[in-house]
Parts: structure tokens; C-alpha cells; sequence
């Protein structure tokens, strides 16, 4: 078991290593940020990789210890409450015609500020997406960031707002995303852009979006060879839940499956787990209930390693989920599940009849049958969806021209008092225009 000393409130740290003393040791660390034991070893001799300073300097904020700057790349985050800016609905003005139309069709225009506070869409985008923020410290110490994206500062201005009955919002701004050098794709672009928020009938509303969306499409001369590509959230949450697992085994499922590649992928870093809760009980041995060990009593620690223990995987779950993840990307998967979890087959063939009456009549009146699928995946760009979720393609466009989906608990995980339901999409406009020209 790591035992090092901590820093003394006071004393200022002026490495990696005392930073990580000072928060527990490499274990500790490693559990803050998700990773093995071995990186944050390396941390101690190479400094900290930028996408753990925000996490790690917030940490330390909160714990009321002395950071030098360099530390963290020359900045710090100050804890503060959450203070986001309200998102007044605005008055008609340029906007496009496809905003006036959504207007006209009883959504409530929002002007949105393009900064916005990082944490949201650090805690709540995938890992992909955390990788393209644009992020920077203001003077007073607040971690901002360039919206990537505008569905989180719309959930974020209904927060604001207090409202707590269904409303319908519409936008059109400029979102922000890191690109490769060389990718050739542009940083900036325009989002068109409608929300559901706090809507109670279900699908109908998926298909309303859908619906708008499909239309909006059909108005700026794209009427033709579209292609549709649909996931289901609902139904990794529905395995999930079939499987004897806590709530906290749960949690650390899908926080690997939005991070592994693939199947092979959730399995190595499942297996990590078990390690871990095998190191944990072994170092259970070693402590007295009435130590004292770098400031924590033995009683402490060792109620942490009972919960780290409690926590870790079981072997038979992991090859339930690796089993499950390799049949959705096999071909024929969906049936060898039905199969080999009988559990699932009622929920595909319930799940199957709810798209095939609302859904799939949307879709096949914008597209050939043939260019309709359903493609599960391991994890999205947008970690925050929970149910049906869609992208749509145009002919010799390779990246969607629009997407959407479904985020009932995006709303509560930002502060909402209770939870919300939640579904919304939105155009790439740039790549729309080049679509409708193709079109002609």
C-alpha cells in the first residue's frame, strides 16, 4: 500500500509529485482521473498532461491547497458556485429562414453566449469531444470554454429560467471544435438547432424533432438520397439492468464503455477493476483500524478500500457486457442476442414495434428502406444521449448534415431540481448549403 507524506495545509506545492502526495497518493489520483496507477506514476517524473489540469486543479481549489502556477500550466481554478448566464429568448431579427420557420412552428428562439463554463461539457460530452474544447482560465480563475456545441447551453438556460412545464427552443449560432492540423475540417461552424425540454409524450416528441428536422432539410432543397443511421441508448441501459450488479458497477460500466474503442477495449480496462479490488483487499490486511497513516485513520482507509472493493467489477459481469458489445458489432448481432439473452427479446421486439409505428414511417418518407439502419455503438461523440439517437447523411457528403437524440438525465446531472425529459437535433448548416448545391 502507497503511504506517502502529505503536504501541510500552508505549504505550497511545486511539482506533480506534491500534488499527488498531497491528494492521496498515485492510487488516489489515478481513481480523480480514471486511469492506471502506472500514468500517474509517470506524472510524478514528466508533469501532468493538460487534459488533467482542470480536474486536478479544481480539486485542489476546492481542498484549500497551494499550487504553484506552473504546476498546472500557469493556471488555477478557483471553486466557486455554479453561475451560469441566463439565455434570454430573443426578438426576430437576420436570423435564417429555417430559424423564422421554427419560430413559426412554435419554438422560442434563444441567443446563446458563446462562452460558456467548461465543466459541463467536460463532465457530460464523450471523450472524443473533450479532446476538441477550446478551454481557457478567465482573470478571476473560472474555467471557460467555446461552446462546442449548443444543446448543453440550452439545457443549461432552462435551468436558469425556472421553468418546469414543456418548452420548445430553436437557435442558430457558431460552435467551436479543435480539428487536427491537416484534417482539413474547419473549427468553426453553424448550428441550426430545436430542443424538447420537459416534454411528456415520449416518441411523439422524438418524431416531432425528427419530423422538423426532415423538413428543414426538404426546404433547403434537399429532398433526395438521404441516408439515416439510428443507435438505441436504452437498450445498453436496459442490458445493464438485467445483470446483478449495484448502482456503482453500473456507473463504472458505462464510464468505460465511453471511453473503450471496442469490445476487446471494455474488457482491458474492465479487467483493471478486478486488480484493483484484489489490491484492495490485500492492503486491507496490512491496516489497523486504529492507525494513523499520512493524516487519514485506519478506520477511514479502511472503509475507502471496503467501498474501492464493493465497487470493482465482478469477472462474470465483465464477460456479460464483452459478450454483449461483440454481438452488437457482428453482423446478425441483434439476433444472436435475442438468443443467447433471452431477457432482450421482448425489449427488441416491444422497442422494434414503438420505431416501426412512429419512426420508421418519418425516415421512409425521406429515404429508400435500403438507406435506413440501425447501428449500435460503443460509445458517440455526445456521451449525454439515453435513448433512440439519429444521424443523417446527404449524397457525397461524408460527415452528417444533421443529428439528434434523446438526453433525459442531461438536465439533472447540470443542476435541474428534478429530472427532466429532454430530446433535440441539429443541422450542420455549412454542410447543408454544400448538399443543397449538389442537389441542383
Amino acid at each position: 500500500m502507497e503511504v506517502r507524506p502529505q503536504a501541510p495545509l500552508g505549504t505550497r506545492l511545486s511539482s506533480a509529485s506534491d500534488v499527488i502526495d498531497a491528494l492521496g497518493g498515485t492510487n488516489s489520483v489515478a481513481e480523480m482521473l480514471d486511469i492506471g496507477p502506472s500514468s500517474v506514476s509517470n506524472y510524478r517524473k514528466q508533469g501532468f498532461p493538460a487534459r488533467s489540469h482542470f480536474i486536478l486543479a479544481k480539486i485542489c481549489a476546492e481542498r484549500g491547497l497551494d499550487v504553484a502556477d506552473a504546476v498546472f500550466g500557469g493556471y488555477q481554478v478557483q471553486a466557486r458556485p455554479k453561475a451560469y448566464q441566463r439565455a434570454a429568448i430573443s426578438p426576430s431579427g437576420t436570423a435564417s429562414s429555417a430559424l423564422t420557420r421554427l419560430e413559426e412552428a412554435g419554438f422560442n428562439r434563444l441567443s446563446l453566449p458563446i462562452l460558456q463554463p467548461a465543466a459541463p461539457f467536460i463532465d457530460r460530452m464523450g471523450p472524443e469531444m473533450q479532446r476538441r474544447l477550446f478551454t481557457f482560465t478567465d482573470p478571476g480563475g473560472e474555467q471557460l470554454c467555446l461552446r462546442p456545441d449548443l444543446t448543453i447551453p440550452t439545457a443549461l438556460a432552462h435551468i436558469a429560467s425556472g421553468r418546469e412545464t414543456e418548452t420548445r427552443y430553436c437557435y442558430q449560432g457558431t460552435a467551436f471544435r479543435y480539428q487536427p492540423r491537416g484534417s482539413g475540417q474547419p473549427e468553426e461552424f453553424t448550428q441550426l438547432g430545436l430542443e424538447i425540454i420537459g416534454g411528456l409524450n415520449g416518441l411523439k416528441d422524438d418524431l416531432a424533432v425528427l419530423d422538423t428536422i426532415i423538413t428543414t432539410l426538404r426546404q433547403a432543397g434537399v429532398t433526395r438520397k438521404l441516408q439515416f443511421v439510428c443507435a438505441d441508448f436504452d437498450m445498453m441501459t436496459h442490458f445493464l439492468n438485467s445483470l446483478e450488479m449495484s448502482a456503482a458497477s453500473r456507473d463504472i460500466v458505462w464510464r468505460l464503455i465511453n471511453r473503450a474503442q471496442d469490445a476487446d477495449d471494455f474488457k482491458k480496462l474492465a479487467s483493471l477493476t478486478t486488480d484493483d479490488k484484489a489490491a484492495a483487499a490485500e492492503a486491507a490486511k496490512r491496516v489497523s483500524a486504529n492507525a494513523m497513516i499520512a493524516g487519514r485513520s485506519g478506520s477511514d482507509i479502511l472503509a475507502r478500500l471496503s467501498r474501492k472493493t464493493g465497487e470493482a467489477l465482478d469477472g462474470d459481469n465483465i464477460e456479460a457486457v464483452h459478450k454483449f458489445l461483440s454481438l452488437l458489432a457482428a453482423p446478425q448481432g441483434i439476433e444472436q442476442i435475442s438468443t443467447d439473452f433471452p431477457n432482450m427479446k421482448s425489449w427488441f421486439d416491444t422497442r422494434t414495434a414503438q420505431l416501426g409505428h412512429v419512426i420508421l414511417p418519418a425516415m421512409a418518407g425521406a429515404a429508400e428502406m435500403s438507406d435506413i439502419s440501425f447501428a449500435p455503438v460503443i460509445s458517440r461523440g455526445m456521451a449525454y444521449y439515453t435513448g433512440l439517437s439519429f444521424e443523417i447523411y446527404a449524397q457525397g457528403i461524408d460527415r452528417p448534415i444533421a443529428a439528434g437524440g434523446r438526453y433525459d438525465d442531461l438536465l439533472q446531472s447540470l443542476g435541474a431540481a428534478k429530472p427532466l425529459s429532454a430530446v433535440g437535433g441539429a443541422i450542420a448548416m455549412e454542410r447543408l448549403t454544400r448538399a443543397a448545391e449538389m442537389a441542383r
